[in-house]
């Protein structure tokens, strides 16, 4: 794992510089809500994306459902290892980034399919409704909907519906933070263990990190960010309300949790902070901050050593709390 600090150069790694060489190459950019028609962001969203997924790993096979009994349906897709074995599998939902407003169900395609195969288990993705089109609770309503789906629906989807795990990055962050948060509430905490990465927690746009990082250079600007949290909450009165930012919730009694983050992010310190708030709570969790990358790297898998070293952290992380076996 790394580790930095504060006083760390705010320099990209010489990787990173490759990888966005390689980007330019292909004449792949990343997408810009500020300057960009929503529809055309979302579009060079997908792009990007597919640039990063392909070629994609092969996986046992591939499930499809849309969960018609929730109350704003929903897809979902189930990612099932190449070397499946006996018995039923453990699952993890792992949920899209994009500022509430952009992705879909083949973000991040290639980490899920390599999650599947390194840890054995049955990766999910999850087809959320975007803002503005959707304001908060929907996304979140439907993160819970399929969680209680799988947990329901194991025996005939072939998983242990005792250990079943879940996890985002950015916007995907909040959603899963707060799923486990809504869970425990309703005395209904099911979920083994949680995985935040870079999570969009807090509207608070005052902090360190936000000065130091937040003005575009590293790609996520605190501008854009408060374009995103303007759209996904509708009302500016929501913005402070643990639902919407769970940075302000009590995070007593939850599950494990593993939290990423990347060192040049202006959402660095809602990780710090969630943090130190854990740790209040009586659950210390050190934080695991990769150096000289910035926001959204996962998804970099195939061309980026700093976002297999961060899978391969998720992965030991669901092993161990999912009870997986050494060797598989």
């Amino acid at each position: 794992m790394t580790r930095i600090d504060d006083s760390n150069a705010l320099t990209f790694a010489p990787e990173v510089i490759a990888a966005q060489d390689a980007l330019k190459a292909a004449g792949i950019g990343a997408a810009n809500i500020l300057v960009q028609p929503l529809a055309e962001a979302r579009e060079t969203n997908r792009i990007f994306q597919r640039f990063l997924n392909v070629p994609v790993p092969d996986v046992g096979h591939i499930v499809e459902h849309r969960l018609d009994h929730l109350a704003h349906p929903v897809n979902v897709r189930l990612y099932y290892p190449a070397s499946e074995r006996p018995g039923p599998l453990p699952a993890y939902l792992h949920i899209h980034g994009g500022g509430f407003a952009q992705g879909d169900i083949n973000s991040l395609d290639r980490w899920k399919r390599e999650i599947a195969n390194e840890a054995h288990l049955v990766t999910v993705g999850i087809e959320y409704a975007l803002s503005p089109e959707a304001h908060y609770p929907v996304a979140i309503e439907q993160v819970i909907g399929a969680l209680r789906w799988l947990r329901d629906q194991a025996a005939t989807l072939g998983l242990d519906g005792e250990r079943i795990a879940v996890g985002g990055d950015s916007a995907g962050g909040n959603l899963a933070l707060n799923a486990l948060l809504r869970l425990r509430d309703q005395n209904d905490d099911f979920v083994k263990t949680g995985i935040i990465i870079y999570g969009m927690l807090s509207a608070d746009h005052d902090t360190p990190s936000h000065q130091t990082l937040g003005d575009g250079r590293y790609g996520l600007s605190t501008e854009k960010l408060a374009w995103y949290w303007e759209r996904y909450a509708g009302d500016a009165a929501r913005l402070q309300d643990p639902g919407v930012a769970p940075l302000y919730a009590d995070v007593s009694h939850l599950p494990p949790l593993l939290l990423l983050a990347a060192a040049l992010d202006p959402l660095l310190d809602d990780t710090l902070n969630l943090a130190r708030k854990l740790d209040a709570a009586g659950q210390p969790t050190e934080p695991r901050i990769y150096p000289g990358v910035p926001h959204a790297f996962i998804a970099m898998t195939r061309i980026l050593p700093q976002a297999r070293e961060a899978r391969d952290d998720v992965i030991a992380h669901l092993k161990q709390h999912l009870f997986i076996p050494a060797g598989i």
